[in-house]
């Protein structure tokens, strides 16, 4: 057995698109409409087994977004999901019946909608605390927070465990102490929460540094994508604002960037990155 096969081994999936303006996304881009990918990370771990980060698309999006006003968001942002790409369709091609544990990053719909596709539920579902405490609202709110109320209510009935139940560590020893705080999640060191505040509601990234392959950062919605780290061009404050807490979001991809710069040999993925998530390949 060689020793990469004692690694976690990544693939990033492409879990459906939806299509909205480059310039919500960019400063300074153009207002053509464009296909976003909703990314998902499947890690294989040789002793944990199957990890999801988040889980992308699925029938629960388009049930929840039926009724008005949550048909706004379906129609502000329409979505395509083709049957081959569905959350179960994908594992199955890759030989994998039931994830064993799914980490949401954040529980915007694009980011959990994914789940429910599951013939069963993973038995482990973890998320943050300010996530799961922000479940906790009424249905306008809901809407307004990415989380349209069907799919609240579907995250409600779950048992979702706490990232911070699990051991804090020093990102200082990875070069991530801009960050604050990380957690060990499966407490081996190989998958490391990093929070990404300004997006949504608790939001984490992961950090992956024993990956076969070289370490990676999935960095959920904190860019947007790779490309606008490199040219420095967050989203504007219109979207920054509307979808969490702008000056906090800001800080979060400054200190992004300041990474990309100083360790470039770092693969950064951003869930929405067309760069990093063109097709469905093995990474």
């Amino acid at each position: 057995m060689s020793c990469d096969d004692l690694r976690p081994h990544l693939t990033l999936l492409r879990v459906g698109h939806c299509r909205a303006p480059e310039a919500a996304t960019a400063i300074g881009a153009s207002w053509r409409f464009t296909s976003f990918p909703a990314g998902v990370a499947v890690i294989r771990h040789p002793r944990r087994g199957t990890i999801l980060f988040d889980s992308g698309y699925g029938a629960a999006f388009r049930q929840a977004t039926q009724p008005f006003p949550e048909r706004i968001y379906r129609w502000l942002t329409p979505v395509h999901l083709s049957t081959h790409e569905t959350l179960p369709k994908q594992l199955a091609a890759r030989g994998i019946g039931q994830p064993d544990l799914v980490v949401l990053s954040h529980l915007h719909a694009d980011h959990v909608a994914g789940l429910f596709d599951l013939a069963q539920m993973p038995a482990r579902v973890q998320t943050s605390s300010k996530a799961i405490d922000g479940l906790d609202v009424g249905r306008i709110s809901s809407l307004r927070t990415g989380c349209p109320a069907g799919l609240r209510d579907r995250l409600r009935r779950l048992p979702l465990e706490r990232t911070e139940d699990s051991a804090q560590v020093d990102l200082n020893a990875f070069g991530l102490g801009a960050f604050g705080v990380g957690y060990d999640l499966l407490a081996d060191g190989s998958m490391i929460a990093v929070p990404l505040p300004g997006h949504g509601v608790g939001q984490f990234g992961l950090y992956l540094p024993t990956l076969s392959n070289g370490p990676a950062f999935l960095v959920a919605d904190a860019a947007w994508s790779v490309a606008a780290l490199r040219q420095n061009t967050p989203p504007p404050v219109s979207t920054l604002r509307r979808l969490g807490h702008a000056e906090s979001y800001l800080r979060t991809f400054a200190a992004l960037r300041d990474l990309h710069l100083s360790q470039p040999e770092l693969r950064l993925v951003p869930s929405h990155c067309p760069e990093s998530f063109p097709q469905e390949v093995d990474q």
